[in-house]
């Protein structure tokens, strides 16, 4: 009788921290892109792949960009894409989700409001 108590609290306490640890991990192997560069009135960051360009939509051109992708590829798996701005005084939003009809790519603008260039530093993570 007393086994079956431990193994009561035990085996509910095991699968919990199987679950804590699959989630953590499946977060930790989620593909992130982070993206830092100066921005001035509007650019838009296109992402294909594992590759980002920037389209200068208005304002001078920078070519200082830089970029990194952490976690696993989810390449053509890739949807609802979500940015989180780190600096910048401006709005950084996605316009364009990844879909099969776009060869997934996920496109995000960056709109400066001011008239002189700020630095841009923002993480977009997507959903499998």
């Amino acid at each position: 009788m007393r086994f079956l108590k431990k193994a009561g609290f035990v085996l509910p306490a095991a699968f919990f921290a199987l679950f804590l640890f699959s989630a953590t991990e499946a977060q930790a192997q989620r593909e992130t892109f982070h993206w830092t560069g100066t921005v001035d009135q509007d650019v838009q960051i296109v992402i294909r792949g594992r590759r980002a360009t920037v389209r200068t939509m208005r304002g001078q051109r920078y070519n200082d960009a830089r970029y990194n992708f952490n976690g696993r590829s989810m390449g053509n798996r890739r949807r609802d894409a979500d940015v989180d701005k780190h600096d910048g005084r401006g709005k950084v939003r996605v316009i364009q989700q990844p879909s099969r009809r776009n060869n997934y790519t996920t496109i995000i603008r960056v709109e400066d409001p001011k008239g002189e260039p700020d630095r841009y530093s923002f993480t977009v993570k997507w959903d499998d």
